[in-house]
């Protein structure tokens, strides 16, 4: 099995991906026959569609023919993911964290007042914040609808919980649940925030959420190396390994970098940074259908 989805952006041309929107996708193979039909079949797509690249946003690679397979694509180490056993003992989940951070953590609760809870009806609140941190990294975010519909999944898939400080959000988490693991997957939060500790107590909290109800495994979600969010999470004591994407290329075609990283985004990503808020969620769903 492979998902693929055809893209048209002006910033990659036409091109298929291993799932937009998403940080995981890539091929599931059997064996290297499953594996090597995959790769054939994903090749005369590429070459049929007249395509610039398939990319596949692997969370691993499965077990290659002799020649290499998917493993001998071009790849990237742009990206790692940080994922962690939780305790049985949602008690413990405060000492797995490190000392530093722990004490960070134990002053939001102790000294700040924080409070935290489920709240699904502060979608609002958590779309403001949300659109808020994209803004100050000059990115586009999704409409307010794209949350609602993810909650509409309900709570066994999707989880909206927020951290307060005498009745304001300061950060709002909404996460999805599969299988044994819990992936807090969107996130935003008032710039005080940091001074409150107000992040490290909302994920100390939703990882004892997360032990409290059963689950075996927290995923923090990807990061691309060396940014403030991939040293957040080593911060809090998870390690990150590096996700595997690999890329199909079309003739002539290089890996491409549509990333935030990429210098060329500099201009539209200061552009975005100085709209006011309220154009910022009116322009960001229609910005967001632009990225594959």
């Amino acid at each position: 099995m492979l998902p693929l989805f055809e893209t048209r952006s002006p910033l990659s041309g036409p091109a298929l991906v291993s799932s937009p929107y998403a940080v995981y996708g890539g091929p599931l193979a059997a064996d290297g026959e499953a594996h090597a039909a995959l790769l054939a079949k994903l090749a005369a797509m590429v070459a049929d569609g007249k395509l610039r690249f398939a990319e596949l946003r692997c969370a691993a690679l499965p077990t290659p023919p002799a020649d290499g397979g998917f493993a001998a694509l071009p790849g990237s180490d742009l990206y790692a993911t940080f994922v962690r056993e939780l305790p049985s003992d949602p008690e413990e989940c405060l000492a797995v964290i490190p000392r530093k951070s722990r004490a960070t953590t134990r002053q939001a609760r102790d000294k700040h007042g924080l409070d935290f809870g489920e709240a699904p009806e502060a979608l609002a609140a958590f779309h403001r914040l949300f659109v808020l941190n994209k803004q100050r990294l000059g990115s586009p975010a999704f409409s307010r609808d794209w949350f609602a519909d993810a909650l509409r999944m309900g709570r066994r898939r999707a989880r909206l919980h927020v951290v307060t400080k005498e009745g304001k959000v300061v950060v709002a988490v909404l996460s999805f649940l599969w299988g044994g693991t819990w992936n807090p997957y969107y996130s935003g939060s008032l710039p005080e925030a940091d001074r409150l500790g107000a992040s490290n107590f909302a994920y100390w909290q939703l990882m004892r959420q997360a032990s409290l109800e059963g689950f075996r495994r927290f995923d923090f979600g990807r990061s691309r190396a060396g940014t403030g969010p991939f040293h957040f999470k080593r911060n809090m004591g998870f390690e990150p390994a590096p996700l595997p994407y690999r890329w199909l290329l079309g003739p002539g075609e290089v890996v491409p970098e549509v990333n935030p990283g990429n210098a060329k985004f500099d201009l539209p990503r200061k552009v975005i940074a100085a709209l006011p808020q309220s154009l910022a969620r009116a322009a960001g769903p229609l910005l967001m259908r632009l990225v594959p």
